[in-house]
């Protein structure tokens, strides 16, 4: 039975079926999109993926916003109520300020409920590999592990959670300021393709470029086959509306590596698409530590 209750965001763009079957709740970010404010609701109810990036592709921008703090005090109040604890693994500092919010509110609560614990971790990651790491966290809660052995299980596992992506222009990510890369790496060339990874310190690092989609679609595959360490483990594939292009992604890894069968292809959620863009593509995984950083 478990101990504690495990929350995650909306840049973990964990799927109704996963959370549904883990019992894992998720806190909302917000997102203003031609001048109308959502919840970034990992279901998208508010507004479909295909229409979020549509307008996106018509040259409206997507301001977000952090965690609201009464969602978190709201669910946070609810599980330890209930007796349980709180974990909440949260989209990577360098990224977003929500988790440092959640802290704060964090500490209130626990002067009125001082019996229990509340924990705000920093995954230093986002999209699946954010997510993946709630699923597991998820798996060993239900199995009946405590709050402390998971902690312990996500500091040293939480640099094999990984995620690759690309773009179909560096315009988005040049607006939104949110990928760590020299100045150089944002030259002006239309045909340059990045490869950006969730780096060890937590940034988006653009740290490739390639010529070309096909090639940097190709690259997104590379990584997965030669970093995957899990040969049964999930290959979890976005896309920010481009479906044709997450199943050659599919396609080629199974070409590749035959033996690995669990594939989830998925919507990139409204958060990370603000600074990706239409035609993203992010692939997650559990593999190789990470060890590539942006410096900091």
């Amino acid at each position: 039975m478990k101990q504690f209750q495990i929350f995650t965001d909306s840049t973990s763009d964990l799927e109704k079926k996963y959370r549904e079957e883990l019992e894992v709740d998720y806190l909302k970010m917000v997102f203003t999109i031609n001048d109308k404010e959502h919840d970034a609701d990992l279901d998208w109810t508010e507004i479909k993926p295909e229409d979020y990036y549509g307008l996106m592709r018509n040259g409206k921008r997507s301001i977000t916003g952090l965690v609201k703090n009464s969602e978190v005090e709201e669910k946070f109040t609810k599980a330890l109520e209930n007796g349980l604890d709180v974990l909440y693994i949260a989209c990577s500092s360098k990224l977003s300020g929500s988790v440092n919010s959640a802290k704060i509110i964090a500490d209130e609560l626990l002067a009125k409920y001082p019996d229990r614990r509340i924990v705000c971790y920093d995954s230093l990651r986002s999209c699946y590999g954010e997510g993946l790491m709630a699923i597991e966290a998820a798996k060993q809660a239900n199995m009946g592990k405590s709050l402390d052995e998971v902690i312990n299980y996500l500091d040293e596992y939480k640099l094999n959670f990984q995620s690759y992506a690309t773009v179909a222009t560096l315009d988005w990510l040049k607006k939104a300021g949110r990928v760590k890369a020299s100045t150089a790496f944002f030259g002006n060339l239309f045909s340059v393709k990045p490869i950006i990874v969730s780096d060890k310190c937590g940034n988006n690092y653009g740290y490739k470029k390639t010529k070309g989609r096909k090639a940097s679609l190709d690259e997104l595959v590379n990584s997965v086959v030669t970093r995957i360490t899990e040969p049964y483990g999930k290959v979890m594939i976005e896309h920010a509306d481009c479906l044709k292009d997450a199943l050659y992604i599919r396609d080629q890894i199974m070409a590749l590596k035959p033996e690995l069968k669990d594939f989830n292809i998925s919507s990139l959620g409204p958060i990370i698409g603000a600074t990706t863009g239409p035609d993203a593509l992010v692939v997650s995984f559990y593999g190789e530590k990470v060890t590539i950083s942006s410096g900091e």
